[in-house]
């Protein structure tokens, strides 16, 4: 076996290595899963790396990734889609086109990141937000809010509290038609956290 034909074994044998996860049988298409896991794997050790270089906090590297992955306020044949701020916090509002005769349920959505990454602005959430406000027929507030470390708690409840008690004002809910007494308070991981902090806060 020549040099170059045992340089390239080792490193396959390393890739598969660092490639492979275990995982329960029952899993379906358990490469997909592995790669995925893989992708992630690689960003936070190259993040990692550029913290311990002290070129940036490890969650700025992992903002700039999550930037890539941001999509903008784009309307659809089913949905309208714009960008405003609520008491200076950015949210997105999705507003279904159909026409309704009675006033619409709400949504007051929160999204996910340890307090510390996400945004409104991603794929996943404004896909989730278009898709809710069309099955439900709801108008969806998606906030975004400041994030740590460079924003310490309680920013971060203070943030969404504000934009929340904004959208609950009646002239906000005469402006998109939205029924008072249907309102929901929603979120997902550290969206969740803070979606029964709030909620919470709004009962008092």
């Amino acid at each position: 076996m020549g040099r170059k034909s045992l340089y390239l074994l080792i490193v396959g044998i390393l890739t598969a290595y660092y490639i492979y996860t275990p995982l329960p049988d029952n899993v379906e298409e358990p490469w997909r899963m592995m790669w995925i896991n893989a992708h992630l794997k690689t960003i936070q050790n190259l993040a990692t790396f550029v913290e311990l270089l002290g070129l940036h906090h490890i969650m700025d590297s992992f903002k700039v990734v999550g930037s890539f992955y941001e999509v903008p306020p784009t309307s659809d044949e089913n949905v309208t889609v714009t960008e405003t701020k609520f008491n200076n916090i950015l949210v997105r509002v999705y507003v279904p086109k159909r026409k309704s005769e009675a006033l619409r349920r709400g949504l007051f959505y929160i999204h996910g990141g340890g307090w510390c990454v996400g945004s409104a602005a991603l794929s996943d959430y404004d896909l989730l937000s278009r898709w809710t406000a069309d099955r439900l027929d709801a108008v969806v507030i998606s906030t975004n809010y400041r994030l740590a470390p460079k924003y310490h708690f309680p920013i971060q409840f203070e943030d969404v509290y504000s934009a929340l008690r904004w959208f609950l004002r009646k002239k906000v809910l005469a402006k998109y038609g939205v029924n008072p007494e249907r309102i929901g308070i929603s979120g997902d991981s550290a969206g969740g956290n803070l979606a029964a902090a709030v909620t919470q806060q709004v009962c008092q």
